[in-house]
């Protein structure tokens, strides 16, 4: 089931075909190594720069991130989400990022007033 369709901030917990699973990008994030540690950030930048464009080219999706975001705001909401959320370790990383971001950066519900003097 595509993230979209599933209930905000939930991702299914089984393994998913990727490039990344949840629990090895949180390794990498972990990592004292220059290595480890660009990885995770290019990975998550990469992931966050691609829910962005989507919103804003798109006109649509979540989550609604402050321009300001920082490479290590990022690194601690994804590292929160998954210490909060263990069962999502085996899941494509994408997926946990982005319901991570979803979760803590949520859009604003708009709402539109009924308009007034109409069929009065």
């Amino acid at each position: 089931m595509p993230l979209a369709a599933q209930s905000r901030g939930a991702v299914a917990s089984d393994p998913v075909d990727g490039f990344e699973s949840a629990g090895e990008l949180l390794r990498k994030c972990r990592e004292n190594s220059s290595f480890g540690r660009s990885y995770c950030f290019a990975y998550l930048a990469a992931t966050a720069d691609a829910a962005r464009s989507y919103r804003e080219w798109l006109g649509g999706g979540d989550p609604c991130l402050p321009r300001d975001l920082t490479l290590g705001q990022l690194a601690d909401v994804f590292e929160a989400h998954l210490v909060a959320n263990p069962s999502l370790t085996s899941a494509q990383a994408a997926s946990v990022v982005v319901s991570a971001l979803q979760e803590k950066f949520p859009c604003a519900v708009v709402t539109m007033a009924p308009p007034t003097g109409a069929g009065s």
